[in-house]
């Protein structure tokens, strides 16, 4: 941009111009969307119950590329809209807004006092004549209608290679081919440039390819044979071919950037390019076009200017940031209510915290009855002398056989030493694994389990099971005794394995000591909670999610908190720098083609 002497009102004019798209027009566009396609469905729904919709799907029913609704895209009134109408559309309805009508001419105004102040009133008077309009009306109504395509743009773009390799066999198919022809100039245009946008590689377009040829290949029967398929397969990919190399050869006109950028700055490269570029990084607080606009436009633009700090303050009950979109207040009645309840729920909310209030004290009356109840029964037993208790007490046999009832096979499998069997089978893999050591500690002394004094039984069992010949009991014997020394055996590996889990674990990391750098000014505040660093960089409350580690090596002093703050804004810096390479590099490989001045 050598040589323009305003490049920064421009810039500033090009945020405000996308601002206003964003808060403001971006949501007529949706409103639009959301009444057409209303009123096309009710469209297909009447046609589909006429006399000739009916007829069209009798007549398209044994066909695989009829289409019954062919028709009313073509004669009906919704159904019958493209893209260029759906455009002219969203633009009725901005016209039709006074409001929005004032606040473009303001901006508008914002322009071409900047483009007064760059080559003067006679030249720009002299370019507005030959023109035939105001070259800033006519620009800033050209701006807004390339922010919408560019937001069609961003909505046709895929989002993944699932979507593009789905989307591009279906438009290379013969099933596709109604609606890629019936398409609009415009609609194609956007197709195209969303493509462009998400930069297809070329193993993505030839697998897209391939299923739209094999899904012809299949609804035409397969062709009768191989050759006959790989010809049609060829054919198929001729035809892609030069349909491909006659679109490429298109020409194309001059933007209407260029040729403001050379009738207007006298340069032959685009300059809004660099415009809206340095605007993408001017923040809002310090756009004094915006600031200004404000104050005279009828939609405000929203400018948030958040202090983190007031956020911390002890005792803030308004924890959220006021950000004036709220014209009403909430209610006394709803004051303990949380905002994450949706709003018109805080009725439901407060009955339903009612109706627990009201089972818990029931539940609490009901405790505090059996436990007066009980203790009433006590003071009863104790005035008759304690025979009550002495007859039923834990020393009693009918206590004693309760117990035993109880348990029930528990008694049985500890006098066998197969207690807690399930920790054994559920780590039998690193029991066996463990299981040639422990045998080997058996002669060494290191296995404590295995001991002969203390596995004798165990041991009489398997030696008894060797002699007897019922094979049931000789399983049994065997079984039993085997199973009591692995048991044993299993839970002294356990027991190792957590001893030295412990030891292990009870080390403490050594991590490598920074020094303490200054504070970046870039930085205010910067705070550790957890794992979450705090801190306003750039005048933007921020968070970040540290890892464990790095909290870890805060918290034992190796890390002071300055150089962690410092290393989180470079990395920060190192991202973004790389975004907006990538951003760039994309732009730069976009194919750019839209209209002329009409």
């Amino acid at each position: 941009m050598e040589g323009i002497r305003h490049s920064r009102q421009f810039a500033e004019t090009e945020a405000l111009m996308g601002n206003y798209f964003g808060c403001h027009i971006a949501p007529v566009m949706k409103q639009t969307q959301a009444y057409l396609n209303e009123r096309q469905g009710e469209e297909m729904m009447e046609y589909s119950t006429s006399l000739g919709g009916i007829l069209s799907m009798m007549a398209t029913a044994g066909q695989p590329l009829g289409d019954p609704y062919q028709t009313l895209k073509v004669t009906g009134e919704w159904n019958s809209k493209t893209t260029e109408n759906y455009i002219s559309m969203c633009r009725e309805r901005i016209v039709s807004s006074d409001e929005m009508q004032q606040d473009l001419a303001h901006i508008a105004g914002q322009w071409r006092r900047a483009a007064v102040q760059e080559v003067g009133r006679e030249r720009y008077d002299e370019l507005s004549a030959e023109l035939g309009c105001d070259l800033a009306y006519a620009y800033v109504d050209y701006r807004m209608e390339q922010l919408m395509i560019d937001r069609l743009v961003k909505e046709r773009m895929p989002k993944s290679s699932a979507e593009y390799i789905i989307r591009k066999a279906a438009e290379s198919s013969l099933l596709g081919l109604p609606q890629v022809l019936g398409r609009s100039p415009l609609a194609e245009d956007i197709e195209a440039r969303g493509e462009a946008a998400y930069r297809p590689s070329k193993v993505e377009k030839g697998v897209g390819w391939a299923l739209g040829a094999s899904a012809d290949a299949v609804m035409l029967g397969g062709a009768g044979s191989w050759a006959t398929f790989a010809k049609f397969i060829g054919a198929d990919a001729a035809i892609s071919a030069v349909a491909g190399h006659l679109e490429k050869d298109k020409p194309e006109g001059p933007t209407v950037e260029a040729c403001i950028s050379k009738g207007l700055f006298g340069s032959g490269s685009d300059v809004f390019a660099a415009f809206r570029q340095e605007a993408s990084v001017i923040p809002p607080k310090e756009n004094g076009i915006l600031a200004e606009a404000n104050h005279a436009l009828h939609k405000k633009i929203p400018v948030y200017e958040i202090d983190f700090t007031k956020w911390m303050e002890v005792g803030n009950t308004q924890w959220w940031p006021d950000f004036g979109g709220s014209d009403r207040e909430r209610d006394e009645r709803y004051k303990d209510v949380p905002l994450v309840i949706a709003p018109g729920q805080e009725e439901a909310y407060l009955r339903d915290m009612e109706r627990q209030e009201a089972e818990a004290e029931e539940v609490q009356a009901v405790q505090e009855t059996e436990h007066r109840e009980e203790s009433e029964t006590v003071s009863h037993d104790q005035n008759l002398g304690g025979n009550a208790t002495a007859a039923i007490g834990p020393e009693s046999p009918q206590a004693q056989a309760a117990q035993t009832n109880e348990s029930g096979w528990d008694g049985l499998v500890r006098s066998m030493g197969l207690d807690n069997l399930g920790d054994i089978t559920g780590n039998l893999g690193y029991v066996m694994a463990m299981l040639p050591d422990i045998l080997l500690g058996a002669f060494t002394g290191k296995t404590q389990s295995l001991r002969l004094k203390d596995n004798l039984l165990p041991m009489a069992s398997i030696v008894a099971g060797l002699f007897v010949r019922n094979p049931l009991l000789k399983m049994l014997l065997i079984g039993l005794g085997g199973a009591n020394l692995l048991n044993k055996a299993g839970h002294e590996a356990l027991e190792r394995k957590r001893s030295e889990g412990l030891t292990a674990g009870s080390r403490e990391t050594e991590y490598k000591r920074y020094p303490d750098e200054p504070l970046n000014p870039r930085i205010v505040n910067p705070m550790l909670q957890g794992c979450t660093l705090v801190a306003t960089i750039d005048h933007i409350p921020c968070t970040v999610q540290l890892s464990p580690t790095v909290a870890d090596a805060y918290k034992a002093g190796a890390l002071p908190l300055n150089t962690l703050a410092n290393a989180v804004l470079a990395q920060s810096d190192r991202m973004n720098a790389l975004a907006s390479q990538n951003y760039d590099d994309s732009r730069q490989e976009t194919v750019m083609r839209t209209r002329g001045i009409q």
